[in-house]
């Protein structure tokens, strides 16, 4: 995992989690990864992705196409905020995962970054599905 000293958290594996906290030392950005769903890898985000927090974010996407999975999914519902530098993340895992052949899958978007997608056209290329189940049954 690379992550910077101050947002590192010890952990046995690449994919437990990334954390950034701004100077005060709270949690802006928590994404935490879960390969117990078999091919499926699902990584929950929550908090803020922006300049400052994307290249974590970055680092967790990359970390869970490494491994080879069939499927990353992205639990976005704990996503309060995200600014252009998020959408780049997002389309770069997108573009990734479409090279090593991996299903990529948004899921739970919150109605406010369902909307930045909806302005850009990327609801028209990415996977996003509203519910837990739809998700993890396709």
């Amino acid at each position: 995992m690379t992550v910077s000293d101050e947002h590192d958290i010890p952990s046995k594996s690449p994919l437990a989690g990334y954390v950034s906290a701004d100077e005060a030392g709270v949690a802006c950005l928590s994404v935490t990864a879960d390969a117990a769903h078999g091919d499926t890898i699902v990584l929950t985000v929550s908090g803020e992705v922006d300049f400052e927090t994307a290249g974590d974010l970055r680092a967790a996407v990359f970390d869970a196409l490494a491994p080879g999975p069939t499927r990353v999914v992205l639990d976005l519902a704990g996503l309060r905020f995200m600014d252009s530098s998020g959408m780049g993340v997002i389309v770069g895992g997108w573009q990734r995962a479409r090279q090593v052949d991996v299903r990529y899958v948004l899921r739970r978007v919150p109605p406010v970054i369902a909307e930045q997608f909806e302005m850009t056209g990327l609801d028209q290329v990415l996977t996003i599905e509203d519910d837990r189940d739809d998700a993890s049954a396709a």
